[in-house]
């Protein structure tokens, strides 16, 4: 069985994604601990999936594996 290709857009885009809302999740006030609900950090796994299914299979665009005409 062929292995399927991979929208390497989306995968760039879910990695940048998972970055920032890690950065926005543990900014909180110098000396304190940040104050977030359990189902916050669940958002990260799960937007990153949306947004690899989203580009594989609803946009099908890819920036990096474009065809030359």
């Amino acid at each position: 069985m062929a292995k399927r290709k991979r929208n390497v857009t989306g995968i760039v885009v879910a990695v940048s994604y998972c970055i920032a809302l890690y950065l926005v999740l543990i900014d909180a006030p110098p000396g304190e601990a940040p104050q977030n609900p359990a189902w916050m950090y669940a958002m990260i796994p799960l937007g990153a999936v949306f947004i690899t299914a989203l580009f594989d299979y609803v946009i099908k665009f890819d920036f990096f594996n474009r065809k030359p005409k």
